[in-house]
């Protein structure tokens, strides 16, 4: 997920590696499904309708426009990130149900280091300036430690709904920073398509926290069943 999510930065646009990126509550539901039987209900099933809709056209208008200078390779590359989230997570369900409980704390370490030894090759000659370095440093911290270990935190507190909508805000600022801070502003395809995807978690995601709370409410009443 490190490796694919870098080398998908530097081939296409921000916008485009997370919507991209944002696709992995869905994948991980249908992984979950085809390969440990959980039944999705009708809501996921239209919003990976929907999302797919959104993914095809954000897709097709890049092949149409012949890859968009590799655009199109870095997009396929970042849809390695939300498949091997849902891999991991659906590993994680099944060990779960079958009553061993996995610490992924100590994955985001192992990760980083097979990451570190897989990318070697590529970096080298080393040729990096104390400056890159530091923002390296910086990036590998901030941007890539600290979230992953709060992630798996948070998904042993929050419930999978409110995760997955939490995670959506780095879809949103990533896309609003990258547009302002550096001027890359998103193809009309990929807002189009994001649009379609996002709104397509946002309502899965709603209505499943809305049915959770139903839930724990009806059981708290006196006499509940």
């Amino acid at each position: 997920m490190f490796t694919a999510f870098m080398v998908a930065l530097t081939m296409a646009s921000t916008a485009s590696v997370l919507v991209t990126m944002s696709l992995g509550p869905l994948l991980t539901a249908l992984a979950a499904r085809i390969f440990i039987g959980h039944r999705l209900p009708a809501r996921t099933w239209l919003a990976i309708v929907v999302a797919g809709l959104g993914i095809g056209w954000m897709y097709g208008t890049q092949l149409m426009q012949g890859g968009a200078g590799g655009s199109l390779l870095g997009t396929l590359v970042a849809l390695c990130v939300p498949l091997a989230g849902a891999t991991n997570w659906t590993v994680v369900q099944h060990a779960h149900a079958k009553g061993h409980d996995i610490d992924l704390v100590p994955a985001v370490l192992i990760g980083a280091v097979l990451t570190a030894l897989f990318t070697l090759p590529f970096a080298l000659p080393f040729q990096a300036s104390a400056h890159d370095l530091g923002l390296l440093a910086f990036l590998g911290v901030f941007q890539l430690a600290i979230p992953c270990v709060l992630s798996v935190l948070c998904a042993q507190v929050l419930k999978a709904p409110e995760v997955a909508l939490l995670a959506l805000f780095e879809v949103i600022f990533g896309i609003a920073l990258a547009w302002i801070g550096a001027g890359e502003e998103p193809a009309s395809s990929v807002l189009t398509g994001g649009a379609l995807v996002i709104g397509a978690l946002v309502f899965n995601e709603l209505l499943a926290l809305r049915g959770r709370r139903t839930t724990a409410a009806d059981n708290a009443l006196p006499g509940a069943h």
